[in-house]
């Protein structure tokens, strides 16, 4: 008996015609046509999305970042903090401006359609307020692990104990912070901006699991206890901004609490 797969497979091949023969000729057409399939909204924004994300590097480590080598220098305390000024940089130049120029003059559209307006001011705020609280906890328990204290605070990455009590001030860590909400403006807009508000209309509440399966493999070089909660936030936050019709209020829960988290880990070094 006929199946439905293969009835669907006859359709087609009767619509196209007979298979041509293969060779390199063909084999380059089906790569093409297929390629020009993709150029649609949804297919623009997951080849550029993937491709930005991939250069930014793993842990926001751009591909790119040894052309800059001289500039970080080999000082431990300033090239930690200028690797970090490096990768918010270009962060923010490859996964917020590339995708704004994509939005306004590709498809020509508002950007608030992308999780950029203020959305369900109330929902957005309670949710924000559920989210920070629920994971205070993980949070407290995250930083008491080692490798948790050697990846956090990221200004301070590879340097001993001894070495930030010498260079720790608040008002270079506070500033610190401020500047890492860059960072965070990056993560949420790239995975809870373009990737899911872009691609909801073609896919729907799937649009929630393609951005959180990319952020999971993009948190892969992280620290264990950071990766088992990375879907679990992925998916959380993203399903509420759809909601809410709002990125802002993932962004401001992901950076306060990664500010708690910088502060804990300070704190049980006996830094604070």
């Amino acid at each position: 008996m006929t199946t439905k797969t293969s009835i669907a497979v006859e359709n087609q091949n009767r619509e196209n015609g007979p298979d041509p023969e293969p060779d390199v000729e063909t084999v380059f057409k089906i790569i093409k046509d297929t390629w020009d399939h993709l150029m649609t909204k949804p297919g623009i924004i997951l080849i550029s999305a993937f491709l930005l994300i991939m250069i930014w590097g793993p842990k926001g480590i751009p591909i790119f970042h040894e052309w800059f080598a001289e500039w970080i220098g080999t000082d431990p305390v300033q090239a930690a903090y200028r690797t970090q000024l490096l990768s918010y940089a270009s962060g923010l130049l490859l996964g917020v401006v590339i995708p704004f120029l994509i939005i306004k003059f590709r498809f020509r559209e508002s950007l608030s359609n992308y999780g950029l307006g203020l959305g369900n001011i109330r929902l957005g705020l309670v949710s924000m307020a559920i989210i920070i609280v629920v994971c205070l906890v993980p949070f407290y328990f995250g930083a008491k692990d080692e490798s948790m204290m050697a990846e956090y605070p990221m200004l301070y990455q590879g340097l001993s104990t001894e070495q930030i009590k010498a260079n720790f001030t608040w008002g270079s860590f506070l500033a610190y912070q401020l500047i890492y909400a860059s960072f965070f403006f990056v993560i949420e807009f790239t995975f809870r901006g373009y990737l899911l508000f872009g691609l909801r209309e073609k896919f729907g509440l799937y649009a929630v699991l393609t951005q959180m399966l990319s952020y999971t493999a993009w948190h892969l070089p992280k620290p264990v206890p950071e990766l088992l909660g990375t879907p679990v936030w992925g998916f959380a936050v993203a399903a509420v901004s759809l909601r809410c019709g709002s990125m802002w209020y993932a962004f401001l829960a992901h950076w306060l609490l990664n500010v708690y988290l910088d502060i804990m880990i300070l704190v049980n070094k006996g830094i604070i």
